[in-house]
């Protein structure tokens, strides 16, 4: 079999440096024959028959409330300016009836749920748009204008959303946008709903969480920094890489991510909330806010309009147990965090909220299922913490603790609490690390061998054969995560051993069909494909034009820094003055030891200064070679030693977004 191999991407400041929003491109190697996806075994539909029979499957209210307030349905796809489908409004079609046997029960339900996509009246003056974006819009109409609580993920389909509002609510203006937190799909649509020239001038301001610096901070360099590994797992996790359909993908659980190469935009806040109990009054609506830091995401808050009685906290409540720690990989977040925040909500708006909407899936009316569904989720992250702890007290690692830990059934039963993005057992491992850092606490894991260097010897010492054996063995005894754990060793000391590859990848597959967390769900599922056909070509990249654009200068510099290959750099002297002739900011950056650093103000024993505006000091930067071009061509200005240039070019890596996972 061979692997389609990633060996070209353009990066996106080649993109920049050439006026045209940046497209991630492949050039893969002609696929031979894989072996086909198959179905689920005997054993994987009597694991999801016994699973049926624990879920309240009897407890339906969420098809009646998913459905309140229906308005308009959504119209059509979306399609990009150059007409390419961005979302597909029949691409999940197929979810519908009783669950496959491919698929577990409760995910399915979810999915069901998720893909009723529309224009919604929450209550009068609250409206959503859903189901065309992993995240959907929130509008709240005002005396004299449009607020709008997050933008989705892409221009597109808040244009969409914005549209819908548009023909059936009202044709005032925006008046103002509130980010509730840093995540990508919460701003990314932003320039679908509102003009930059609009928030520049002051007509329209942006309210976020924090100060304006940190939001920038953490919505740009959480996603873009360490972004070619994110977008890489992600594809993992959410299922980018797998076919739509009943052995495919599903949902992500919480919104339908079906959406194909958005644009994706930024414009930085304007108006940062640092405390609790700040107020802002815009069209004539007021707004109270409680800073929330720290929690799903670095930067969040939650919003009580109390004229509507209409609560929000953004994800840190929701139609599913969230993350501690992504799949995708960020920030490790604080579970007791979460737990703090929604309890001090409850006390602050809890006696008053009728009806709590969030950023995803559907809203919940009442005053006393509003506060049941806050504090069971409350709870929920705080056994969550407390009992991770609790064991790791007792010597517990986290792999122990994760594997003895369940809700209690009062928690368990609400379909809230389930796996839909976090998981129980990835979550009280995220709380060890959180709280105790990376290290188990067992000595054979301080200092093990590399994977490759590990299998190798596991081979040596065993034989193929004996292994290939055991890992049949475990498949036919359903036993399958030993029959990935000893195959892995056989994949990863002979890559090319087909037969190995093929046998994980079908105890992958089932581990995929049996997963109630469709994060979980799509790993599994993604890894039996890549086993089966190789890596497969991505157009997904967290470096969009508007984020590198966005960038605060010096999270530019640390982006810059991971660039540079140390021990390519160990002995450079590369010392740099740079111009942002757009800001009248001036900076340097020297390269020694391996290490990029950069400090406002010039240096007087830098031998080249560069000046550019901002747009094309971001391309000089990352892709030096082009300087004497644009410098060429007057575009920006070089002053002095131009070798310089070539010594940065010569220590900076490319990053190539289809790096191996399940392979060595």
């Amino acid at each position: 079999m061979t692997a389609p191999a990633a060996l070209h991407t353009v990066r996106p400041c080649a993109r920049l440096i050439e006026g045209v929003t940046p497209r991630l491109e492949l050039l893969t190697e002609s696929r031979m024959m894989a072996r086909s996806p198959q179905e689920a075994s005997p054993a994987t539909v009597a694991a999801l028959a016994a699973a049926r029979e624990r879920y309240p499957l009897d407890d339906v209210q969420d098809f009646t409330d998913v459905a309140r307030g229906l308005i308009a349905p959504l119209p059509e796809s979306v399609l990009g300016d150059d007409g390419h489908v961005i979302f597909d409004l029949h691409a999940m079609d197929y979810i519908d009836g009783d669950a496959p046997d491919s698929v577990d029960a409760s995910l399915w339900r979810q999915s069901k749920l998720i893909r009723q996509g529309g224009l919604f009246k929450v209550v009068d003056g609250v409206y959503q748009v859903r189901g065309n974006d992993i995240a959907q819009l929130t509008v709240v109409e005002g005396v004299d204008g449009l607020i709008v609580i997050d933008c989705m993920a892409g221009v597109e389909s808040a244009r969409q959303g914005m549209a819908l509002i548009r023909e059936h609510v009202s044709d005032k203006p925006v008046a103002g946008v509130i980010y509730t937190h840093t995540h990508i799909d919460h701003y990314g649509g932003v320039k679908g709903v509102v003009s930059e020239e609009d928030v520049r001038s002051g007509k329209v301001p942006i309210l976020a969480p924090g100060t304006i610096a940190s939001f920038d901070k953490f919505a740009i360099g959480e996603n873009v920094v360490a972004g070619n590994a994110m977008a890489r797992r992600a594809q993992y996790a959410f299922g980018g890489l797998l076919e739509h359909g009943p052995h495919g993908f599903v949902s992500c659980g919480i919104g339908t991510l079906t959406t194909k190469n958005p644009t994706v935009s930024y414009i930085s806040p304007t108006d940062g909330i640092r405390t609790t109990g700040e107020k802002r009054t815009i069209a004539g609506i007021e707004f109270e806010f409680l800073y929330a830091p720290d929690t799903e995401a670095p930067e969040e808050m939650h919003i009580w309009i109390p004229e509507l009685k209409a609560l929000t906290t953004a994800e840190n409540a929701n139609h599913s147990l969230h993350n501690i720690q992504t799949l995708r990989g960020a920030r490790t977040r604080d579970a007791r965090n979460f737990a703090r925040y929604l309890d001090e909500t409850l006390e602050r708006w809890g006696n008053e909220a009728e009806v709590h909407y969030g950023p995803h899936t559907w809203p919940v009316w009442g005053n006393a299922d509003v506060t049941a569904m806050i504090a069971s989720q409350r709870d929920a992250y705080k056994y969550i913490h407390d009992q991770a702890l609790r064991l790791a007290n007792q010597g517990y690692t986290p792999l122990e603790a994760a594997e003895e830990i369940r809700l209690p059934d009062e928690l368990d039963r609400k379909w809230f609490n389930h796996g839909y993005h976090g998981t129980v057992h990835h979550d009280v491992r995220a709380v060890f690390t959180k709280e105790l850092g990376m290290w188990d606490g067992d000595p054979v894991s301080l200092h093990p061998h590399p994977p490759v260097e590990s299998a190798k010897r596991y081979i040596a010492f065993i034989g193929r054969d004996k292994v290939l054996e055991e890992g049949k063995r475990a498949f036919e005894a359903a036993d399958y995560r030993w029959a990935v754990e000893i195959l892995h060793k056989l994949v990863f000391a002979d890559p090319g051993d087909v037969e190995a590859r093929d046998l994980q990848a079908d105890a992958y597959e089932q581990l995929g069909f049996q997963a109630e967390g469709p994060q979980w769900r799509g790993i599994f599922l993604t890894a039996a494909r890549e086993l089966r056909e190789g890596i497969q070509p991505t157009a997904f990249t967290t470096a969009s034009e508007d984020t590198l654009l966005g960038m605060p200068i010096d999270i530019l510099f640390d982006f810059a820094a991971v660039h540079v290959n140390g021990p390519k750099a160990a002995d450079a002297d590369i010392r740099i003055n740079l111009d942002f002739t757009d800001s009248a900011e001036q900076w340097n950056l020297w390269i020694a030891r391996g290490v990029l650093n950069a400090r406002r103000g010039h240096s007087t024993d830098a031998p080249l200064t560069v000046s550019a505006p901002k747009p094309l000091m971001v391309g000089v930067l990352l892709k030096p070679s082009v300087a004497p071009q644009l410098a060429a061509g007057g575009k920006i200005a070089l002053h002095g030693d131009t070798d310089q240039l070539v010594e940065l070019a010569a220590v900076l890596d490319d990053f190539d977004p289809a790096f191996p996972i399940v392979t060595p």
